[in-house]
């Protein structure tokens, strides 16, 4: 694998480097860009839609760059690739605390994602990745409870619970990087993605809790001394997955 820092010092200035790539590029998708906490864009997510979605959650699948910042280390990552939100379970239309927006209906992507991680068919992708980029491939899991869900220009709370595998090679096995400690604790022994997708299917409770599934590669941010521009994070971390990103 090999060594490389973004040419930004933070998200707003990738993301928007980006868009302007694709609006100066042939043959490439149409994307619309949004940041996820208008209020805070330097290390907010930003997402790449499908034009004419109005809004990108939630029940899209989304480009995305984000910042991942993991304790005990205090550095922040430029993190980039496929977003994949599980909404509330329909149980909890009507109690008391939980939105409307938040119960996931019949259209979200994620029930078609779902199936086909968990067939396999994440691996060309990924492995289209490792082979563009030559660097591993992060696959993060996150959970937040259903009184906690994440809200648009806020500013995100800690998840209840959380665990990132990494792809080192084009076999495709998992390396436990970060270990769920509470509900997401029973992924820690999965091996493949494939496994990874099973087991948050048979999950018990996962009605209870907001899911964010995200694949994608982390940089460190270099500003002028980076050696990826914009050209370079689509073309090795973001239009491997272009496919994905459902209308």
């Amino acid at each position: 694998m090999t060594a490389g820092e973004v040419q930004f010092e933070n998200n707003d200035q990738a993301a928007h480097a980006i868009s302007h790539y694709l609006d100066r590029s042939q043959g490439v998708p149409a994307f619309s860009l949004r940041p996820y906490n208008r209020f805070t864009p330097e290390f907010t997510e930003w997402w790449f839609f499908p034009k004419g979605a109005t809004w990108p959650g939630y029940g899209y699948a989304k480009l995305f760059v984000h910042s991942s910042q993991q304790p005990p280390d205090t550095r922040r990552w430029f993190y980039a690739g496929l977003y994949v939100e599980k909404g509330l379970g329909v149980a909890l239309a009507g109690m008391s605390g939980v939105k409307r927006t938040h119960i996931m209906a019949p259209d979200w992507h994620w029930h078609n994602f779902v199936p086909a991680a968990k067939a396999g068919k994440l691996m060309a992708p990924i492995r289209e990745v490792l082979e563009r980029s030559r660097h591993p491939v992060v696959v993060s899991v996150s959970v937040h409870e259903f009184n906690k869900v994440p809200e648009p220009d806020t500013e995100r709370n800690r998840p209840h619970d959380f665990v990132d595998f990494l792809v080192l090679d084009q076999a495709g096995g998992l390396t436990v990087a970060q270990s769920g400690k509470r509900t997401l604790a029973s992924l820690n022994s999965c091996r493949t993605v494939s496994e990874v997708a099973g087991g948050l299917e048979a999950l018990d409770g996962l009605d209870y809790f907001w899911l964010d599934f995200l694949v994608g590669i982390r940089l460190p941010y270099g500003g002028a001394r980076g050696t990826w521009g914009a050209a370079e994070i689509w073309q090795k971390a973001l239009e491997p997955w272009c496919s994905w990103v459902a209308n």
